[in-house]
């Protein structure tokens, strides 16, 4: 959404100061890598230009991948900007002076008016969401509190155990593909393939693994993921299948070519090993500490959680002489702009709209509802000094696992120098004469070197991004505070006329119509902790608010109501001369009156009030009778 500068700070702070600098530092190592591995082409390009050129590739690259990170730190250490309309609204906002930011968040606003009425009127929390899928369900009952956490954080948590839960299945596999390789079911080339299932095993969980450490997508965090147990029947089902059907196809091609056992070690032996046992200790050890860290973060931020979904609630029926339209005008110029939190106008989710339904005789009934929120404010999050700690550990590790990763990249590098300074001084030109028997050996070493040095980079940078992006998550959770506030009023109104300054002696008078109207309120008020993922750039706070907690507020509700009586009771039915000119006029009239007529002296007055109260009961007297006496009708028989 767009930028809108207020005088009036709302308090909302950069939370990705820490995280900037040790990202810019990282950046800095990287881009130092890259800088390194330039100078060092620069210097060879002249005698070797083909190693230069191929240090001079790996060096831009470096360097690239540097400078991102260096800016991607600097840029969050800088002014972070929060115009007077952060954070997101938690629905469409109707409010007249926000109509273009409206527009700009609605694609990613996390509710509609229809679902925060009925969160507000059935006491429920419709941000909780029933999980998804028999590993989801799994993992629910195993932390149950889990089931209250924004998506983002359920999203990631889930994803960290189906990497386990993969984990574990592989290993069942590759358990299954043991029993049945050596056991004879795959015949003859049973034990020639399985050292390849270790290294798909290998493979496997080194993309699980990647998968795992995802970042925030902030156009998709809306839902929590589905997370089903169909992939285990199908792992296991392959892992039984599968080396079956390609051990009878080995055995074939074995009996085939009439190829020796003897023949068939020598070529084993040939290959050098990839230490797929390393590997997986490996990925079993990083995986371990991630999980650790990544657990410690989560049970502490589980440790806050307060899923209530209570609200305040007032239902009433006033008697009141007053125009219906001026008690829906009154609730919103007045009680609720009374109640902005620094000048900010509210979030209006549904416009009040009253609808006067006009019968005859003065007589009709009126409806009118809203929903507003008041300005959120940031409620500051107390996880303790430990999740502090645990927090900057997820992000130094992460970021060191990162320098890692480049340091295998830079030696990759010179890797490939290597192999090709090999085929140059060996006079190899084709792939078929780097495998020929003079060559294989030390040319496969060379290949084997740089592909460990590959598989390395991939592990360390996928445990890296797992880390980091799980600290990034945390530092970016920012929670607030605000009212929502539900108010629906129905009733019906009645006119009448009323007239004072009548006497016969005044001149005078104020003749009034006045509306009474029968009023049945119903209020709702919950004070609600929402919370959402910021960012850094342009759209920082683009991210849906999710409602976490709904307290009750009788404080505020009887503020309300205080508010809208105090109004109701000090409405004026009679209209009354309050100019000082108008009574000054009056006055003159009055003495313009005594000037133009005789004054009768006190015994007159008497008389001429006996006489018009004879004359008032004496027609009083005449409409009674003819009530109870009707005239007889000429015509009848």
């Amino acid at each position: 959404m767009a930028f809108d500068y207020g005088s009036i700070d709302l308090g909302l702070r950069n939370p990705f100061k820490t995280e900037g600098k040790i990202t810019a530092a990282r950046g800095v190592i990287q881009t130092l890598l890259g800088l390194f591995l330039l100078i060092t082409a620069a210097s060879k390009v002249k005698d070797n230009p083909i190693d230069g050129w191929i240090l001079m590739i790996f060096g831009v690259f470096l360097l690239s991948v540097g400078i991102k990170v260096l800016a991607g730190g600097i840029y969050a250490i800088l002014r972070y900007f929060v115009g007077r309309n952060h954070p997101t609204s938690l629905a469409q906002n109707y409010s007249k002076s926000e109509a273009s930011t409206a527009q700009e968040e609605a694609s990613y606003v996390g509710y509609n008016v229809k679902t925060l009425e009925e969160m507000l009127v059935g006491r429920k929390n419709a941000t909780f969401l029933e999980p998804q899928g028999f590993l989801a369900r799994l993992l629910h009952t195993l932390i149950p509190k889990l089931l209250f956490m924004p998506y983002p954080i359920r999203n990631m948590t889930q994803r960290l155990f189906s990497a386990w839960v993969n984990t574990l299945v592989a290993l069942i596999a590759y358990g299954f593909v043991a029993f049945v390789t050596l056991a004879g079911f795959a015949g003859k080339g049973g034990a020639l393939i399985f050292p390849i299932y270790s290294a798909l095993l290998m493979f496997y969980l080194l993309i699980s693994w990647r998968s795992a450490g995802k970042p925030i997508a902030r156009n998709a965090e809306k839902q929590v993921e589905s997370l089903g147990g169909g992939s285990l029947v199908k792992i296991i089902s392959v892992s039984v299948i599968l080396p079956v059907v390609i051990g009878l196809l080995v055995s074939w091609f074995i009996t085939s070519t009439k190829i020796t056992n003897a023949e068939i070690d020598h070529i084993v032996a040939t290959f050098p090993g990839l230490h797929t046992s390393l590997y997986l200790i490996a990925i079993f050890v990083l995986a371990a500490f991630s999980s650790v860290v990544v657990f410690m973060m989560l049970r502490r931020r589980l440790s806050i959680v307060e899923p209530s979904s209570e609200v305040s609630e007032l239902r009433e029926n006033w008697q009141e002489s007053v125009h219906p339209n001026e008690i829906f005008i009154n609730l919103d110029n007045l009680v609720m702009a009374n109640r902005r939190y620094k000048e900010v106008p509210n979030r209006i989710y549904r416009e009040l709209d009253p609808q006067l339904q006009e019968q005859i005789n003065g007589k009709g009934g009126f409806k009118g509802e809203m929903i507003q929120e008041i300005q959120p404010k940031v409620k500051p999050m107390e996880l303790g000094e430990g999740f502090n700690k645990t927090r900057l550990l997820a992000l130094i590790s992460g970021s060191l696992l990162f320098i890692l990763s480049t340091v295998c990249i830079l030696l990759l590098s010179y890797k490939v120098v290597g192999i090709y300074e090999f085929t140059h001084s060996a006079g190899v030109h084709s792939l078929k004469a780097a495998v020929s028997k003079p060559h294989f050996f030390e040319f496969a070493n060379l290949v084997m070197a740089a592909f460990h040095l590959v598989l390395i980079s991939f592990l360390v940078k996928s445990f890296a991004k797992l880390l980091v992006n799980a600290a990034h998550l945390y530092y970016a959770e920012i929670q607030f505070e605000s009212l929502l506030v539900y108010f629906k009023c129905e009733g019906t109104f009645t006119e009448s006329k009323i007239s004072t300054g009548t006497g016969i002696h005044d001149s005078t008078r104020s003749e009034n119509t006045m509306v009474r109207s029968s009023i049945t309120p119903w209020v709702i008020v919950s004070k609600i902790i929402s919370t959402t993922f910021a960012a850094t750039g342009m759209r920082n706070m683009e991210h849906p608010r999710y409602v976490l907690e709904m307290h009750k507020d009788d404080s505020e509700l009887a503020s309300i109501r205080k508010d809208v009586i105090a109004f109701l009771k000090d409405r004026e039915t009679i209209a009354a001369i309050t100019s000082e000119r108008d009574l000054g006029n009056a006055s003159q009239i009055y003495q313009l009156n005594q000037q133009t007529r005789a004054m009768p002296d006190s015994q007159s007055l008497e008389h001429d009030a006996e006489a018009a109260g004879y004359l008032r009961q004496q027609s009083e007297a005449e409409q009674q009778s003819e009530g109870e006496n009707p005239v007889d009708d000429p015509n009848k028989d």
